[in-house]
């Protein structure tokens, strides 16, 4: 009766963390009238900055230790947590609605639903919970400020192009470096059970599938701003040289 009692009460937090995220972007899209897409980005940039900033709190990154991961589950970790699990239900089911976003993103959510479920279950695994939330955020609330400049018309600005290129970097070095050392570690690790490993490995294949795209969009869009200036550059080197000749 005591196993069922948890199981529901942990079923019923879940429900309302779903629902408060579904009520946060209703209230947004009714209120401000604006597009569903600009009401998401809004929902996932509230939950992208405080799930980075408790999860970096609640990482104990100076104190890392074999000991410190296993801890056991604080209420902070908890709450973020559930907090989390309401956000990617909530947004995994707009995706499959709305259909805006790649498949990619529809397995990132799927997997942090998982991964959560997981966690949610064990009693030792806060710290890497938090660690774990805080890698995959961080660099989101970038990724909302991005697109909202360029839906306000800034896409030329100064600004947007900071934003961007600290985003593309920090995303670059945050899942493709420091996560690639960070699951070599746990995957060598006695400290993690198999099914910590494998959702280790589903998150990190996702990540290398969004490194791929990120790639592929700078090498598509920088390349080419490259040749515009090489051309620029090389006219105004030609128009030189012809009014030079004619003096």
């Amino acid at each position: 009766m005591e196993a069922k009692s948890e199981l529901s009460a942990t079923s019923l937090t879940k429900l309302i963390s779903f629902l408060l995220w579904t009520g946060l972007y209703l209230h947004l899209a009714v209120d401000s009238k604006r597009s569903p897409e600009w009401c998401s980005r809004a929902v996932t940039l509230l939950h992208g900055s405080v799930a980075a900033c408790v999860g970096l709190a609640q990482c104990n990154v100076n104190q890392l230790t074999r000991c410190s991961l296993t801890m056991k589950l604080s209420w902070w970790q908890y709450a973020l947590m559930f907090w989390s699990w309401g956000y990617f239900a909530f947004d995994f089911l707009w995706c499959l609605l709305y259909w805006s976003k790649s498949y990619t993103m529809l397995c990132h959510h799927l997997c942090s639903i998982i991964a959560i479920n997981m966690y949610l279950s064990m009693e030792n695994t806060g710290c890497t919970f938090a660690c774990t939330i805080a890698l995959l955020e961080v660099t989101n609330p970038l990724l909302q400020t991005r697109w909202f400049l360029r839906d306000g018309g800034y896409n030329e600005s100064f600004l947007y192009y900071m934003v961007e290129i600290t985003y593309l970097v920090l995303f670059l070095l945050l899942r493709g470096c420091i996560g690639t050392y960070l699951v070599y570690k746990i995957l060598l690790s006695d400290v993690f059970g198999i099914p910590e490993k494998v959702i280790t490995v589903s998150l990190y294949l996702v990540s290398l599938a969004f490194i791929y795209e990120i790639m592929g969009y700078v090498m598509y869009k920088y390349s080419n701003r490259i040749d515009e200036f090489k051309s620029i550059g090389g006219n105004e080197m030609g128009t030189k040289l012809s009014e030079q000749q004619e003096a």
